[in-house]
């Protein structure tokens, strides 16, 4: 018989260190993909999505193709070719990788792809549960394991994420480029090697190539080379090289990693080079629309709403769960201030973010985004002497994050999705400060241990039964399809259905005349006169959801008899 040899209890413990965060991560790891493609047909019934981007996103991709073999040079034509989407509200990169994932499950005997709804939000769904890894890696390596752990563990739950990964979009890529390039460069900024700073900028060009927004990240670039190359980060290479060489290879870094980035956006959408004029017509147009130069109905819901606060608190409130939420933003000031004297870190506040929101609160004009940004990073690097060492890595971080939270900030249009990009790193933000927490009342406070053990275990369980309760919804049939069983079941063949323009309408309607109210129009009397109408000959009004009549009366300059038409059909008297 083989005799077992005696394993030390120094190294069991050590096996456990290692093994125990390995089966804690693969078992978030399940739970995140298993909340994102939970109820992934959650418009079974529809002909088409209900989700507006979804729908338009799709439909480019539908159209997509490959030239015959005599006609490859029409791949440089932006008029004839078949792979240009002639469409550039978002990047071509997610387009084109739905579109590549179509042809190969095609190939694949008996399996057809026509409907690709479902492909889609798988996609965004894989994309997203990257997320959580990355996030876990990003935090280890900054933090340490319970850091990257408990984040991991936080983002798995959080409701935007969850509901972002439903259907097919662009937000979900966007924000795993952004947290796997902040992860490349946490490595750059603590070891300097280039193939960490080349795999750093193509990610950052799959990022760009998924939505322009990202170009911000671009100051995070820069920053993580200025970290290594002046030193400031505890790392092996760091301590081995001279300045001379650090900067140097910092300076290679930066061109190759740069270079890098311009390819992989040129050759992931080729034709924002090719077709440049469409190209820049709709960024510009995308451009104007969140500032509300264009004045679009659907965007009409955040006038008047507060530059910053609007997000802070829908956020808070609906993306996260008011527990989460607060943590999170909790988290973000934190991380600001670790690490820094009191009167230090009000002199950051104020110049790296009060002065740069001043600034973008007077203009939304490009150099004014450009001198905001500066200013912000600026402030970020003239606090890294005065730092202590173990808080300068979250710079890199901020680099990134404040930046971008202070344009999207700023903007007249509010969309919740614009947060995802930047709520990882909230997270993250906000599980270091807790464990911080957790290490100052355990060593300092031991009776209060009890309380933290609590103040957790709520946290982890309010967020978890959010997320739970949140994709209970996909438990059932689309409320519009629930609502055509109604109509086709009680409503006489015949009748008339009034829906709202501007509005997603009730599918699966059969034997109705279905008419409009063009209810965005401007209010005037013939308006007014076409209104009364079109409810004098209806037999229905069917209302998809608030998105009109939870703008309209938040209106009343603009749409006096509107306003009256909502408030007198909501009580009755109409």
């Amino acid at each position: 018989m083989m005799r077992l040899r005696h394993i030390p209890a120094a190294a069991r413990a050590a096996r456990s260190r290692d093994v125990v965060p390995g089966l804690a991560l693969t078992l978030t790891l399940v739970i995140a993909l298993a909340l994102r493609l939970y109820g992934i047909e959650w418009d079974s019934g529809y002909p088409f999505t209900p989700h507006p981007d979804e729908r338009a996103i799709l439909m480019r991709v539908g159209e997509l193709g490959l030239p015959s073999p005599g006609d490859v040079g029409d791949l440089l034509d932006a008029d004839r070719s078949p792979l240009n989407p002639r469409w550039f509200p978002y990047g071509s990169f997610p387009l084109y990788l739905l579109k590549a994932f179509q042809g190969l499950l095609s190939a694949v005997p008996g399996v057809e792809m026509h409907d690709l709804r479902v492909l889609g939000r798988a996609l965004s769904a894989l994309a997203d549960t990257a997320t959580v890894a990355l996030v876990y890696l990003l935090g280890s390596r900054l933090y340490g394991r319970r850091e990257g752990l408990l984040a991991a563990i936080l983002v798995t739950l959080a409701v935007l994420h969850v509901q972002l990964s439903h259907f097919f979009a662009v937000d979900t890529v966007m924000a795993a480029c952004a947290v796997a390039a902040l992860y490349l460069l946490a490595r750059v900024a603590r070891e300097g090697r280039t193939r960490d700073s080349l795999a750093a900028g193509v990610i950052v060009g799959l990022g760009i190539a998924t939505k322009v927004t990202l170009l911000p990240i671009y100051g995070a670039f820069l920053m993580a080379h200025a970290i290594y190359a002046l030193g400031l980060l505890d790392g092996a290479e760091a301590g081995e090289r001279s300045l001379e060489d650090r900067v140097s290879s910092a300076l290679g870094g930066v061109v190759l990693g740069g270079a890098a980035s311009v390819v992989v956006f040129a050759a992931v959408q080729p034709y924002a080079f090719i077709d440049y004029a469409r190209f820049l017509g709709d960024v510009v147009e995308q451009s104007e629309m969140v500032r509300r130069i264009r004045d679009y109905p659907y965007t009409r819901q955040y006038v008047d709403t507060a530059p910053y606060l609007y997000h802070v608190r829908q956020l808070a409130t609906w993306g996260l769960g008011l527990p989460l939420g607060i943590v999170a933003w909790a988290g973000l000031v934190y991380a600001a201030l670790r690490g820094l004297r009191p009167l230090y870190g009000l002199a950051y506040l104020a110049g790296g973010w009060a002065l740069p929101a001043a600034i973008l609160l007077v203009s939304h004009s490009l150099p004014a985004i450009v001198a905001s940004s500066a200013i912000a990073l600026a402030a970020l690097a003239l606090t890294l002497p005065f730092r202590s060492a173990g808080s300068r890595g979250t710079v890199l971080l901020l680099s990134w994050v404040v930046p971008y939270l202070l344009i999207t900030g700023s903007f007249e249009v509010k969309f919740l999705r614009y947060m995802i990009p930047a709520t990882p790193f909230l997270i993250l933000f906000g599980s270091r400060m807790l464990l911080d927490l957790w290490d100052t009342g355990s060593a300092r406070l031991p009776r209060a241990r009890p309380l933290l053990v609590a103040g957790l275990f709520l946290l982890l369980v309010s967020t978890g039964f959010y997320a739970a309760a949140y994709t209970a919804i996909y438990d059932r049939d689309h409320p519009a399809i629930r609502t055509a069983r109604w109509i086709n079941a009680n409503a006489p063949k015949g009748s008339v259905i009034l829906k709202e323009h501007w509005e997603e309408g009730i599918p699966g309607l059969h034997g109705y005349e279905i008419r409009e109210l063009p209810i965005y129009n401007p209010d005037t009397e013939s308006k007014l006169t076409g209104m009364a109408e079109e409810l004098a000959l209806a037999d229905y009004v069917v209302f998809y959801s608030n998105r009109l009549y939870g703008t309209i009366p938040r209106l009343p300059d603009r749409y006096p008899f509107s306003s009256q038409y909502y408030r007198l059909l909501f009580s009755g008297a109409l």
